[in-house]
């Protein structure tokens, strides 16, 4: 067992170059939501406007995010649950923010853990729509196994990403070949269909794919080098991994008619190896929520042994195999949409404190600051409301906006009213 402490900064010895942390993110982006988001897009766009939508949303917003909250990652060498106690105080950080990251780490590690044990399921033969048991036993036991290295640690997951992703990488390779070969380029690239969504609902459905990294980056970059190059570089393993395989996602699901990436892969007539390489590649992403899960844990009930760590990662593996047993992957779309709503508010508050209240320091602050949850709120309300009452824009962009305007706002005035520790 490493000692990857939970709550201490990670020293500057400690520091990695960039490739390490890239690598990590590019196996964040290895991920079953985002080819079943890509296969979602071709309902309503053909594959030049999914091309535009992709560009939109991953360069122009995503990279951005990213930067920002993996920069203050670096600069704190704290995980996300801990450097938000700068901005909501020890308490809110814990039931808040700490729960928060905890369910949704949970959440999205459930739904790609019960999407691997289709796959694997089928490599099997095992029909996974009506023999649960059989199906059950598969997903305990890929469950298991994409959890280990990260209740091992940060070290262990490292040198897991630099195999699996060339794996992905090869999953690439293979579901063009197969949609080439099955479908046609003629019938991908002449593929227009009547649009269901606007562009900038689907925009926002990539941005909810890829928004919880907006606060959980730090987690990986507080392993990275204080500097805005590197931060900014490290962001990459996302797109150049994302980029494509949204598109992979798209061009198997062309003609296939089905968002659901393991059935499109029998459609095309995968081969075993397929969703062996399936399940490999989706490792590397569920060992960062798994990590993430683990960190949350350990922050709430101020865990900072690299043991006590461990064995709270262990917790909530066992709590999110029983999620996916119970059926998470028929609510996928609902619970991106809640990722959208949540994460953007907290990354703004954490945001607005760090480069607009604190000038770039961190603070560990005890008590519960009201004036982030205010902001919080705000952002959420606000989400919410151009999510469902009245679409429009991008919703997620917007909550995490609004949440660093009445945060920086919100502390100017308590600062004049009534100053604590949490005002400079």
């Amino acid at each position: 067992m490493d000692q990857d402490q939970a709550l201490d900064s990670i020293p500057e010895s400690a520091r990695q170059h960039w490739i390490t942390p890239t690598m990590i993110f590019g196996g964040l982006e290895f991920t079953i939501p985002v080819l079943m988001v890509g296969a979602a897009l071709t309902a309503s766009f053909g594959l030049s406007k999914i091309l535009l939508i992709l560009i939109i949303a991953l360069f122009g917003f995503q990279w951005i995010g990213n930067t920002l909250q993996g920069y203050i990652g670096a600069k704190t060498g704290r995980s996300s649950s801990v450097i938000s106690r700068a901005s909501f105080g020890a308490v809110q950080a814990k039931v808040i923010v700490g729960f928060t990251i905890f369910i949704v780490s949970l959440g999205w590690w459930a739904l790609q853990t019960a999407v691997a044990g289709n796959a694997i399921s089928a490599m099997f033969g095992i029909d996974y729509q009506h023999n649960w048991m059989g199906w059950a036993i598969v997903t305990v036991v890929c469950g298991l196994l994409f959890a280990l290295p990260s209740i091992i640690g940060y070290s262990s997951m490292k040198w897991t990403d630099y195999i699996a992703v060339p794996a992905g990488l090869v999953l690439i390779a293979g579901g063009i070949y197969y949609a080439m070969r099955n479908i046609g380029w003629d019938t991908i690239t002449s593929w227009q269909p009547t649009p269901t969504m606007t562009i900038w609902a689907a925009i926002s459905l990539v941005i909810g794919a890829n928004v919880s990294q907006w606060v959980i980056a730090s987690d990986y970059t507080r392993y990275a080098k204080p500097t805005w190059k590197d931060n900014f570089i490290i962001p990459s393993g996302i797109i150049l991994v994302g980029l494509p395989l949204f598109v992979v996602g798209a061009v198997m699901a062309v003609g296939v008619g089905d968002a659901d990436i393991v059935n499109v892969m029998m459609g095309l007539g995968f081969p075993i190896w397929g969703f062996l390489i399936l399940w490999f590649a989706t490792w590397t992403s569920q060992l960062v929520n798994n990590y993430s899960m683990g960190l949350a844990l350990a922050n709430i009930f101020n865990v900072n042994s690299g043991k006590g760590r461990a064995l709270l990662t262990l917790l909530g593996t066992i709590l999110a195999i029983i999620v996916a047993l119970m059926g998470i992957l028929d609510y996928f779309m609902d619970f991106l949409y809640l990722t959208a709503l949540l994460y953007p508010a907290i990354g703004g508050v954490m945001m607005a404190d760090f480069f607009f209240i604190r000038k770039q320091e961190w603070e560990d602050h005890d008590g519960w600051n009201w004036m982030a949850t205010i902001a919080m709120a705000a952002g959420i309300i606000v989400g919410y409301f151009t999510q469902y009452v009245s679409p429009w824009g991008l919703p997620a962009v917007q909550s995490l906006i609004v949440s660093i305007v009445v945060y920086v706002f919100a502390m100017k005035i308590k600062k004049n009213v009534a100053p604590d520790q949490f005002t400079v």
